[in-house]
């Protein structure tokens, strides 16, 4: 059953992001002048998300996608994760989880976060709330507090 669930949810990424349009070499990484996300641009430049690897997304964090980069090589994260719960998967969720805070800087986060969420589709979003569901049921056992699959699915993917 588990395994079942696991292939339909791959199955649901991979028809809800095929059609996500290349972010173009230029707006792959969200700052140029930053070092980490020069390198991810560098490792992702011209590449299909189903290109990308285990280990190259393991040390190119999504955080330093832009949004145009975030809606095209999300699905390589997510479904990465799903093999590599370990690893991938505790990093992957949090970064799918908006900040509970008010300090300026967690609103900063949170609208930046929201920027990015907002624009995939109604069937990716349903895609990435499958993700998140199958990691509160299946994975939680991975996660330290503040990275739960509940509390990205509390704060945004519940309602979407």
């Amino acid at each position: 059953m588990l395994n079942s669930r696991r292939e339909a949810i791959r199955q649901q990424l991979e028809a809800a992001f095929a059609d996500a349009p290349y972010p173009g070499d230029d707006h792959i990484g969200y700052d140029t002048e930053d070092w980490e996300s020069a390198e991810l641009v560098r490792a992702f430049k011209g590449k299909h998300w189903k290109e990308l690897t285990p280990a190259e997304l393991q040390y190119h964090s999504s955080s330093f996608l832009s949004s145009e980069g975030f809606r095209y090589y999300l699905p390589a994260y997510l479904l990465a994760a799903l093999e590599d719960h370990g690893n991938l998967m505790p990093h992957t969720v949090y970064g799918l989880t908006l900040p509970a805070g008010s300090s300026s800087g967690e609103q900063r986060l949170r609208a930046w976060q929201l920027e990015r969420f907002e624009q995939l589709s109604p069937a990716q979003k349903h895609a990435v709330r499958a993700f998140l569901e199958y990691a509160r049921d299946k994975a939680s056992h991975y996660f330290s507090q503040g990275q739960e699959p509940r509390l990205a699915l509390t704060r945004y993917w519940r309602l979407k």
